[in-house]
């Protein structure tokens, strides 16, 4: 019988969790090499759970870019894993509230930008993307927000396989 609590993490989750930061630092790297200057995404206010925390660069971490990563500009050490939801989701269509559109200043909705923070599991099937609470960036200004997608059923770990 198994005694790890749900907080503990397993040695396959930490490998994995080291694989992704691995993976995001090369990532990171390369474009420093390459003399890429990566995109810095201001949230126009700081997400849940992250106070001071409103400037983050985004990274591609693969060719096609299916996973990205969002490193803080002030705290190098706080990266989150994040997805597009199409490739996973089909049939995701969060709607953004009026207040997150008014805050973002976006002149076209349409064109917003959806991002799904992923949990990392023991593997890639076991990994989890949050579908309650998306970012939602404004390419055009490179302003973002999480929004909370309140009185809707969609789960906080949905499986991505």
């Amino acid at each position: 019988m198994s005694t790890k609590t749900k907080s503990a993490k397993s040695s396959s989750d930490m490998a994995t969790d080291m694989s992704l930061e691995r993976s995001a630092k090369s990532a990171e790297a390369a474009a420093a090499a390459a003399g890429e200057t990566l995109p810095t995404i201001e949230f126009v206010s700081p997400m849940p759970g992250f106070p001071g925390r409103t400037s983050f660069m985004l990274v591609r971490l693969d060719q096609v870019g299916l996973l990205n990563s969002l490193r803080s500009v002030d705290d190098p050490d706080l990266r989150l894993f994040t997805i597009a939801p199409h490739q996973f989701f089909p049939e995701y269509a969060p709607e953004i509230d009026d207040e997150t559109i008014a805050a973002l200043g976006t002149t076209d909705p349409s064109q917003l930008l959806v991002l799904l923070i992923v949990t990392a599991g023991d593997s890639p099937r076991d990994s989890t993307a949050n579908l309650m609470a998306p970012i939602v960036v404004d390419p055009m200004t490179m302003r973002a927000a999480q929004c909370v997608l309140t009185g809707s059923n969609l789960p906080v770990r949905a499986p991505l396989g």
